[in-house]
């Protein structure tokens, strides 16, 4: 079997300064189109990243065949002591099974990518829900750090997130809570009505014949357009209310935003805090702050790589 592995990332292939130590935990980041992989020492360092495809449509086994394969010739070299996955779906975190998936991955739901891996390498295996790996990722190294209590969330094509209360994070009775995209909101399920393509929508609705993406609506508003800045402010109105509501149900000092949402700058807090404010009880207003995601292209790799560590505290430096 012929592995493709391409962009090993610049300044990112080191000497590890634990090589003998069996500290480092290779970390797997699974997206429906690319899985990244990257080597990843107690301190968040990540010594050695690169990506392969997913090509999903060969069925979750053999994807992970690959997988483990990559992962048995890293072990020696990088001094693994487990591997760490981040993925897509509802993660039983005790079994590492997927209870829940889209069909993006064929047999991806049951399987359970910890029993495999663990089949292959005989080495410690976490498997957490990639969006919690984000909330962890930011917690560790980006925006939450030294936050006891915040929300993080991931706006793009959906909307996800995870919560940490008391510097923990709430996984829920069946691991499955940040699952807020469903939320209801205006009668309508929140992240269709506000994530990105939620905007893109909103826009085919108010405009006749309107087919652009959020981020040529932006363009339009930016630009003067009337009806383009009214369809904003429809978009960060109901991307408020269901913040509103995260911020009534968990108090959070902060609220991190993540995903496609940051290629908008610092300039889209102010938007949404302003939108937000409008909604909120005035007991709420300036209780919280909002803030960008920190932790980069990497957070998915940290994330993961903070929950094993967490799990095995004999591995922290």
């Amino acid at each position: 079997m012929q592995t493709r592995l391409h962009s090993v990332s610049a300044g990112l292939l080191m000497t590890l300064p634990s090589m003998q130590v069996n500290q480092n935990v290779l970390a797997i980041d699974i997206g429906g189109t690319l899985v990244k992989l990257g080597v990843v020492d107690p301190t968040g360092c990540v010594h050695h990243s690169f990506h392969i495809d997913t090509r999903a449509s060969r069925g979750a086994h053999a994807l992970f065949d690959e997988l483990a394969g990559i992962a048995q010739s890293l072990v020696q070299p990088y001094a693994l002591a487990g591997v760490a996955v981040s993925t897509l779906g509802v993660i039983d975190t005790v079994s590492g099974t997927v209870r829940g998936a889209s069909d993006a991955i064929p047999g991806y739901l049951g399987l359970s990518p910890k029993q495999l891996l663990w089949d292959a390498l005989q080495m410690p295996v976490l498997v957490e829900n990639d969006v919690n790996c984000v909330a962890l990722a930011e917690g560790w190294l980006g925006a939450a750090q030294g936050v006891e209590n915040f929300v993080a969330l991931t706006l793009g094509t959906g909307i996800g997130g995870g919560v940490f209360m008391g510097s923990q994070l709430y996984r829920g009775a069946h691991a499955a809570a940040g699952e807020w995209g469903y939320m209801v909101v205006g009668g309508e399920r929140w992240e269709d009505v506000a994530s990105l393509r939620g905007l893109g929508r909103l826009g085919a609705r108010a405009i006749a014949g309107c087919t652009l993406d959020a981020k040529a609506i932006f363009e339009r508003a930016d630009a003067g357009s009337v009806p383009h800045a009214a369809v904003v402010q429809e978009w960060l109105e109901l991307l408020a209310s269901g913040l509103a509501n995260l911020i009534y149900a968990f108090d959070p000092q902060c609220i991190v935003l993540g995903g496609g949402i940051t290629g908008r700058g610092p300039r889209v807090l102010a938007e949404i805090q302003a939108a937000l404010d409008a909604l909120l009880h005035p007991d709420f207003v300036g209780l919280q702050e909002l803030r960008l995601a920190a932790a980069g292209n990497h957070a998915g790799l940290l994330g993961a790589a903070r929950a094993w560590f967490l799990a095995h505290p004999a591995g922290l430096a």
